[in-house]
């Protein structure tokens, strides 16, 4: 593998649902409930309905969750921890497509079984996180379709809904999307405002300072983000993995890749959107990077109806 290859391994990484933190999202799960159905119901959840238990419902039913439009599906395995969370112990969860699936208007996405009251306690809850979810990766595919042909990777951003980072980032995986970093303690990122925070305005100070943070780190991948051609042909493999082209519009794309350093991966991000981003896939950057999925993207429009 060259070294071009390792570095474009290093970016091209995906969680998967194994690598989601189960405590963390049972801790979410239970800040869900009290949203629900108050404080002073937590040990009885069901009697926290108020309208359902007014209603006095007895017996199982059937329902079904029901896709109302085209939708990559995402959250599908939340369901049972959502059920262990709100202490439903009736309930039967019977996926019909697993998350990532492309599945179409008025199709199936699962069966529930069990005691009326008990569905209709995790309904929306359940829904929330699926259709959230499935909104997100099916943003993520569309774009992600787009720039595939010019063998262009997606990746994502933190720019997420606090508390919810893995769930969206997940959910973008879903759709094809490469996971960025996850937070600030797993990859050296060195910022606009890093620079700006350092008083770097210069080629010369850049490149010491950038030379400096590889000397301290000579074994960690570090990326830095620039905004000029100028700066950006400055750097060399032996100083970084990679550059993030923010901000550059697609000709400034295709000059820095043309002179840049051939080991160096290169990103391209900011003011990227359905409208202009095949205009810089087509400049073959390695990645295009985007926070649109997790803060642009609708819900999926997704049912729960009964059936008998």
């Amino acid at each position: 593998m060259t070294t071009k290859e390792q570095n474009k391994s290093s970016l091209n990484k995906k969680i998967d649902w194994a690598n989601i933190d189960k405590n963390k999202l049972r801790s979410l799960l239970k800040n869900s409930l009290e949203e629900e159905v108050g404080t002073d119901f937590l040990s009885t959840p069901i009697k926290g309905d108020i309208t359902t238990y007014s209603c006095d419902l007895k017996g199982e039913s059937k329902a079904k969750l029901i896709a109302r439009t085209d939708t990559v599906c995402c959250g599908i395995e939340i369901a049972r921890l959502i059920f262990d969370t709100f202490t439903t112990k009736s309930l039967t969860f019977v996926p019909q497509c697993k998350d990532g699936d492309l599945v179409s208007k008025f199709s199936e996405i699962a069966h529930i079984e069990g005691l009326s009251n008990e569905i209709l306690l995790v309904e929306r809850t359940l829904l929330n996180f699926i259709q959230k979810l499935s909104g997100i990766a099916t943003y993520s595919s569309s774009l992600v379709k787009i720039i595939e042909p010019y063998e262009v990777i997606l990746l994502d951003t933190r720019k997420t809904t606090p508390g919810y980072r893995e769930l969206e980032k997940y959910a973008t995986s879903c759709g094809g999307s490469a996971n960025h970093r996850m937070g600030l303690h797993d990859r050296i990122l060195i910022k606009d405002n890093h620079l700006a925070a350092k008083k770097i305005d210069n080629v010369t100070k850049f490149k010491s300072f950038v030379r400096s943070i590889r000397k301290s780190n000579p074994s960690t991948f570090i990326e830095v983000e620039v905004d000029s051609i100028e700066f950006a042909l400055s750097l060399s493999s032996d100083d970084v993995n990679a550059v993030l082209l923010d901000n550059f519009d697609p000709t400034q794309v295709t000059h820095v890749i043309k002179y840049l350093d051939k080991d160096i991966i290169t990103e391209v991000s900011g003011g990227i959107s359905f409208n202009n981003i095949e205009s810089y896939a087509a400049c073959r950057p390695d990645f295009i990077s985007t926070g649109a999925p997790t803060h642009m993207s609708t819900w999926s429009d997704i049912g729960l109806d009964w059936y008998n």
